[in-house]
């Protein structure tokens, strides 16, 4: 079998670091998303949102250092307020 000329070798590295693109634009999308939905649908206020965002953003500080699992988030919002992600 002939090897493709065009082909581009890829490291894990690569292969990580496109990964983490992919999860970074998801989260970022899934954010507008969300906020949008709080903007006009729930009626919160700019300032409301800017709140809301900068408590996501801290939150996802924490998780990113360790302090705190999404897997715990889950569970939280499961058996305290009826919420499965």
């Amino acid at each position: 079998m002939k090897t493709n000329p065009k082909r581009i070798p890829r490291t894990q590295a690569d292969v990580r670091k496109a990964f983490e693109e992919g999860v970074n634009c998801g989260v970022y999308n899934a954010s507008a998303i969300f906020l949008t939905v709080l903007l006009d649908h729930h009626g919160f206020t700019q300032e409301q949102v800017t709140k809301v965002w900068a408590d996501i953003c801290k939150l996802s500080e924490e998780v990113g250092e360790g302090m705190v699992s999404v897997a715990d988030l889950k569970h939280v919002l499961l058996t305290e307020y009826n919420i499965k992600v």
